[in-house]
């Protein structure tokens, strides 16, 4: 299927819909139809193979067809698919609220609960953490539609506020949400003193599996605001003036240094990274969401 054809290619389509589980189906329906990228041998429903019969097996699973015309035990294997954690970290600090035709924010929120609703059919056990203010709010993993509904209702009323919290929370938040699993950072980067990427760093050295997902104006990127304009930073209500024709080389060397330098930064730490500007299909972040996923499970 084209690109073209997904219905959901436009994410500003998307922003005057406040039914958020209606954004999530028409997304995830789109795009994809139950494929889980992690798979293994097991006693599930779906045949796969047979080996050789060995000493405590299930004498059920034995194959007394084959036994007959083999003369030998043989054990049906079938394929189960494994079921995980998936932790959802959503930066809600002041930054998120800025917008071109779509706020970072709800960009963020209606990948959220696509990734929310693509492992609920699968089975897996979700959890979301809103980061902002200072504060983190969290809905521990659990599994099942209940778990999903409160997980909606929370991505629908998070509203961008404050600064990223100190690590201490973060870690306190996360580790009362259980074991390892995955973990997907929805964030603008936007930081004072490396204090994203310090957490998402810690994260990893714990072994988490991270995904992050770094969301950026195209306006931002370019530095394409036409004539001269008034930057406000929301998160600390700086302003300052800006000739984009005079400034761009400079910022854009800048800034590519930057972006290059934080990629460089936590794939030598085995975090998976995926820049996406607001105006970029929403299909794009699921399809590195799942190359993510694909490349950890050949990793094991």
């Amino acid at each position: 299927m084209a690109v073209t054809q997904y219905r959901f290619i436009d994410p500003a389509a998307f922003a005057a819909i406040r039914d958020l589980p209606l954004v999530a189906r028409s997304v995830v329906d789109g795009f994809m139809y139950g494929v889980h990228p992690s798979r293994m041998p097991g006693a599930g429903l779906e045949f796969s193979q047979f080996r050789s019969y060995q000493a405590g097996d299930d004498l059920r699973r034995v194959d007394w067809k084959l036994y007959g015309r083999s003369d030998r035990y043989f054990v049906r294997e079938s394929e189960i698919e494994t079921s995980l954690t998936l932790r959802l970290l959503l930066d809600t600090s002041a930054s998120m609220a800025q917008t071109e035709a779509i706020s970072k924010l709800d960009y963020c929120r209606f990948l959220a609960a696509s990734l929310a609703l693509l492992a609920h059919r699968q089975g897996d056990a979700i959890g979301l953490h809103l980061l902002g203010g200072g504060e983190v709010r969290s809905l521990r993993p659990s599994r099942g539609q209940p778990a999903l509904q409160r997980l909606m209702h929370e991505l629908e009323s998070a509203e961008p506020a404050g600064s990223w919290p100190d690590w201490e929370r973060v870690e306190g938040a996360i580790a009362a949400g259980g074991g390892r699993g995955i973990t997907v950072l929805l964030t603008d980067f936007h930081e004072r003193a490396a204090e994203i990427r310090d957490a998402v760093i810690r994260l990893a050295a714990r072994r988490h599996e991270v995904i992050v997902l770094h969301v950026i104006g195209r306006a931002e990127l370019h530095l394409d605001y036409g004539g001269p304009v008034e930057l406000e930073e929301l998160e600390t209500g700086r302003v300052v003036e800006v000739d984009p024709e005079r400034e761009r080389p400079a910022y854009q060397a800048a800034l590519d240094a930057e972006l290059a330098a934080l990629r460089r930064d936590l794939e030598g730490r085995r975090v998976d990274y995926l820049r996406l500007t607001l105006d970029e299909p929403l299909d794009t972040a699921l399809r590195g969401f799942l190359a993510a996923r694909l490349r950890a499970a050949g990793a094991r």
